[in-house]
């Protein structure tokens, strides 16, 4: 019987492997990924996440949104923005009732998100002679640069999808991931420059101390029971990689977005410990 040939099984070899940093090495093992990590590419970082409070804004009806909306339109010209739209005590009563009815979290998070999903269609309805337009989460996922082409923004629903699932909440069947969080991990994701939430408050206050700038973890610590978002947003904000502030600016005050928009320190600034 012939000897094989040693040359002809390196061909061979060669045949059935790429060159790769990753060749003969395992997944699973984060030790042995480690010296093929490379910084993440932002790939927006022009990109300003404008996220609107559902309850904050949305709900407070025809004084509250029109003039958020005309401060969104008149920074178009200076900002390409993707509009975030959060549920307001609608999707409440929708949990309520999917709560008694025995839902399981995934579907009380679809279901919470339509409301979220209606909010977006008002504000790009309101927006529309601007060319701003609604855009479903496929959309946003895979085609939202092609669209800031076209146009200065877009709006979405800033309910993160889960389909039918969702990471088990620590307690009861709420789903943990709502709108701010879907928020800033779009923000993330994409490596947006910016990532504003407007609500109905100037900012953090703890007691009679208002807080222009303070750490996520130092703002976890104190734990204060009415955050103006959900605390949920401080936690990823360790884990973030291109995400390491975030300004919340209270929409009801005339110039407030504008000038967060133009990098004034308006508001609140909570940064990444």
């Amino acid at each position: 019987m012939t000897a094989p040939d040693p040359a002809q099984e390196d061909l061979v070899t060669a045949a059935k492997d790429v060159p790769s940093a990753l060749m003969r090495q395992t997944l699973l093992d984060r030790d042995l990924v480690k010296p093929v990590d490379r910084p993440v590419i932002r790939l927006l970082p022009w990109l300003n996440v404008v996220a609107v409070g559902g309850r904050s804004i949305m709900d407070r009806g025809r004084d509250a949104v029109l003039g958020v909306v005309d401060e969104l339109r008149d920074a178009l010209p200076e900002h390409r923005m993707l509009i975030l739209t959060g549920a307001g005590i609608r999707a409440r009563h929708v949990l309520g009732v999917g709560l008694d009815l025995g839902l399981p979290t995934g579907v009380l998070g679809g279901l919470a998100a339509t409301e979220a999903e209606q909010n977006a269609h008002l504000l790009a309805a309101l927006l529309a002679s601007e060319g701003v337009s609604y855009l479903p989460h496929g959309t946003v996922a895979h085609q939202l640069a092609t669209h800031l082409t076209a146009s200065r923004a877009v709006v979405a629903n800033g309910y993160p999808p889960y389909g039918v699932h969702e990471f088990p909440p620590v307690v009861g069947k709420i789903p943990l991931h709502r709108s701010d969080a879907g928020a800033f991990l779009l923000a993330d994701a994409y490596g947006a420059g910016r990532l504003l939430y407007v609500k109905d408050v100037d900012g953090v206050q703890t007691g009679e101390e208002f807080l222009p700038r303070v750490g996520a973890g130092e703002l976890l610590a104190i734990g204060l029971p009415d955050l103006p978002l959900d605390a949920l947003v401080l936690d990823l904000m360790s884990r973030a990689k291109h995400v390491k502030e975030i300004q919340i600016v209270n929409g009801l005050t005339p110039g407030n977005i504008s000038k967060a928009l133009a990098g004034d320190h308006v508001g609140t600034i909570v940064q990444a410990d």
